[in-house]
């Protein structure tokens, strides 16, 4: 059981995967859009860091999505411990491309001219 927890908390650590836009698929590390992508792995145009296109198996909706794969060499290398994994903190461009992803998901905007 323990195992579990500490791969859910390694999960958890990990960049949140991106739904693709009309005009390229989004990377999960900075936000830079590339144009030019394949299914499979890539490298991003802007910070090089790689990352997964597609259709992985635990996605069900319609729209490919740019995901981190899970980093299981560097998880074992650690003694499986989540804790001793760099936790990814998303910069400003990718956490205002998730609260638009997350407004198309719902399919409502938000009003920001009104104070909560």
């Amino acid at each position: 059981m323990r195992d579990i927890e500490e791969f859910s908390k390694a999960v958890r650590r990990l960049p949140q995967p991106v739904s693709c836009f009309s005009n390229g698929a989004c990377c999960p590390w900075c936000g830079g859009l590339n144009k030019t992508v394949t299914f499979g792995m890539n490298n991003c145009d802007e910070c090089g860091k790689a990352y997964a296109f597609g259709y992985p198996d635990w996605h069900c909706d319609k729209d490919p999505v740019s995901w981190v794969p899970f980093p299981h060499a560097e998880f074992t290398a650690c003694g499986g411990r989540a804790d001793l994994l760099p936790e990814f903190k998303p910069n400003e461009r990718l956490q205002q491309i998730y609260f638009q992803k997350s407004e198309e998901h719902l399919g409502v905007r938000a009003d920001m001219t009104k104070a909560n």
